[in-house]
């Protein structure tokens, strides 16, 4: 179908911001009566679970470890919103091999039936095996902030999913900003960085900026758009929300 409905969240290196942005943006998303999944994939610094201050009893873990089903992993936290825990500190995971990442991509397919969407907040960085994975979804959403080093960790990660995998579909968001121009002027970096270099034009779909507010949601362990929901960063996840789902054609249905 031209509807894409598994979308991963992902950043060139830690601290980007990525899984606040995915759990709100997830979350935001839910409250428009669509059916959503949120799958915290990055192993061994889940933090999803954190932010919601919730103790999941399963976790991915189990799942990596023939333990049980993926389908038996959702836990629904909001109305119209599961999320499929991670773990952290586990390192006896076993060595994320494609053919596990095959199979775990086939199970997350399975799971498109009872879902709207399914977002997945990868772990940060340019692992083989993440990018892998990453090659295989239908929408990529690099959060970057406007550092030059994240600008650069951006497109070094970019520069490996479109030389390795030939995958050229990609949205930036810029975390973190001072303001929208400082926004603007880092999507301008790193994606005449990408025309020039990879033949490749990102799609900038929005800027958020730095906020007190995401601190104290974080530290709250709640959700930004459920308890701050006058705060001006709810209002810029929705633009990033309403410019992706017209890219994904999914506000036609």
């Amino acid at each position: 179908t031209s509807e894409k409905k598994i979308l991963a969240v992902t950043s060139g290196k830690g601290g980007t911001g990525k899984s606040f942005f995915a759990l709100n943006y997830a979350y935001q998303l839910s409250l428009s009566g669509k059916k959503i999944l949120l799958v915290d994939l990055d192993s061994n610094l889940a933090n999803i679970d954190i932010m919601l201050n919730e103790t999941p009893s399963i976790t991915i873990d189990d799942y990596l470890q023939n333990r049980v089903l993926l389908k038996e992993l959702p836990v629904n936290v909001r109305t119209n919103f599961d999320v499929i825990f991670g773990d952290s500190g586990k390192l006896n995971l076993p060595e994320k091999r494609r053919e596990i990442i095959d199979f775990l991509l086939s199970s997350i397919e399975q799971l498109t039936f009872q879902y709207d969407l399914i977002i997945i907040d990868t772990g940060a960085g340019v692992q083989r095996n993440s990018l892998y994975f990453l090659s295989n979804v239908d929408y990529i959403i690099l959060v970057i902030n406007p550092d030059p080093t994240s600008v650069m960790d951006g497109y070094a990660i970019t520069k490996l999913l479109v030389s390795e995998f030939g995958k050229k579909e990609m949205g930036v968001v810029i975390n973190k900003c001072d303001d929208e121009d400082e926004g603007n002027v880092a999507f301008q970096n790193i994606n005449t960085a990408t025309t020039h270099f990879l033949k490749t034009e990102l799609k900038h779909i929005g800027n958020i900026n730095f906020s007190q507010d995401v601190y104290k949601s974080i530290k709250e362990q709640v959700i930004l758009s459920e308890d701050y929901k006058e705060s001006p960063i709810v209002s810029q996840i929705n633009t990033i929300l309403n410019h992706t789902m017209k890219l994904l054609k999914f506000c036609n249905k």
